[in-house]
């Protein structure tokens, strides 16, 4: 079972009563040459928080929909050290097989042994292209077979992962990279296009949107801000240094800053 297929899907319990949405599948791993144990899933329930479902709980994940025992713990999710979050974190991370094929992990299968345990078993690669706008070939070798799933500090793209975010609002977005490592939530924001990450800016806090506009070049973080709502955009130029903010300011259409300056006498 591909994870891409089950992210998204809808949660039930026993009842038939929606629960909420599978954003993600917590697994631990330990090495690279031991298939990575699925503990639980992320489910995303009303009020767009984020909780964890054990995998032990889980009655069903056929059928394009998702059916789980019981009562679900509403307790907001948070990752412990141990834990890795599959889609999020191992999409798109840059691997090579064992017979030599570099490229991008751009899906991930799960499969339930003997015992009922669940396991991460096969991963999608797609090779780099070999030409500028043509896609490489796709290979899909057990775990044991792809070295670099446990290299947390390569450098990532965030392609395939963002193809399972189609659907999220900007609110539901901003809040799934508040969740994530800092590496991770800038190296996802930079592949963002200017008017969807202008969106998700809206809704992170001052923090998060200085973090990610201090990795974006001058000029398309003028863009970015461009693209924002004028008053969220004069919050923001307001929180930077004012050397910054002035470097981007002249970056933009003449009428545009001058909006933002007069909106930041204020």
């Amino acid at each position: 079972m591909f994870l891409s297929r089950v992210v998204g899907q809808p949660v039930f319990d026993p009842a038939g009563d929606r629960v909420g949405k599978l954003r993600d599948v917590v697994v631990t791993v330990r090495s690279t040459g031991r298939r990575p144990r699925v503990l639980g899933l992320v489910v995303e329930v009303l009020g767009r928080r984020r909780v964890f479902l054990p995998i032990t709980r889980v009655t069903s994940l056929d059928g394009g929909q998702i059916i789980t025992t019981g009562v679900v713990n509403m307790r907001r999710f948070e990752q412990r050290k141990h834990e890795t979050l599959a889609v999020h974190e191992l999409f798109d991370r840059q691997v090579t097989t064992r017979d030599g094929v570099s490229g991008e992990v751009f899906d991930l299968a799960m499969e339930m042994d003997a015992r009922r345990d669940w396991h991460l078993t096969h991963v999608a690669v797609q090779e780099s292209g070999k030409r500028f706008g043509r896609r490489g070939a796709t290979h899909t070798p057990e775990w044991s077979d792809v070295i670099g799933l446990a290299d947390e500090d390569s450098a990532q793209g965030a392609q395939h992962l963002l193809a399972t975010m189609d659907d999220l609002r900007a609110v539901d977005l901003a809040n799934a990279l508040l969740e994530l490592t800092p590496k991770r939530r800038l190296e996802i924001a930079s592949e963002l296009g200017d008017e969807r990450l202008a969106d998700v800016l809206e809704e992170l806090p001052e923090r998060a949107q200085v973090e990610i506009l201090g990795v974006l070049d001058p000029e398309r973080a003028s863009d970015v801000i461009s693209e924002m709502n004028d008053d969220d955009a004069a919050d923001l130029l307001g929180s930077l240094p004012p050397a910054t903010a002035e470097q981007l300011l002249q970056r933009m259409e003449p009428e545009d800053a001058e909006d933002m300056r007069r909106l930041l006498t204020y």
